[in-house]
């Protein structure tokens, strides 16, 4: 977790200036981040059991329409898609317990998984040329950053 403490003071840098959310509001969501993961583990795996479907349709559309290149390449962006959802569901998963108890540890498995989904985010953006998405994605990292900073005195045992 030395990666993530780097990376969160470097951000946490970048955002000193930023106004601060209510203190009773970033006090609510800290104390019931750990509810609030769980609804978002929920979301997250009936996304990849949707983005499985589309996986499956959509390449095989793809080859049947004539643009087998573009299919592959849809796919490919689909598994990297779904690795990313993966590791965020596990590690959300491990940071429930961590975050019911006010660990730094769960906050420390929150901003990975905001580390793996801007990754992966950026990646499949990229395979796909997308630059909208790209931009999309930068837009909601510093959103999910900055909420997360916001939290992150509330988690420090």
């Amino acid at each position: 977790m030395q990666y993530v403490d780097s990376v969160s003071s470097t951000v946490a840098k970048w955002m000193k200036d930023v106004p601060h959310l209510p203190k009773g509001f970033t006090k609510w969501l800290a104390e019931n981040s750990w509810w609030l993961t769980i609804v978002g583990v929920v979301f997250s795996v009936i996304g990849a059991f949707g983005l499985l479907a589309a996986m499956t349709a959509g390449s095989a559309l793809m080859v049947v329409v004539g643009a087998p290149a573009l299919g592959g390449m849809f796919f490919v962006s689909s598994v990297i898609s779904l690795i990313g959802i993966g590791v965020s569901i596990v590690a959300e998963v491990m940071a429930i317990t961590p975050l019911k108890a006010m660990k730094k540890r769960g906050w420390d498995l929150m901003f990975f998984v905001l580390l793996v989904s801007v990754a992966m985010g950026l990646l499949g953006s990229l395979l796909s040329a997308n630059v909208a998405g790209i931009l999309f994605g930068l837009i909601g990292a510093a959103i999910g950053a900055y909420v997360l900073l916001e939290l992150k005195h509330y988690f420090v045992k």
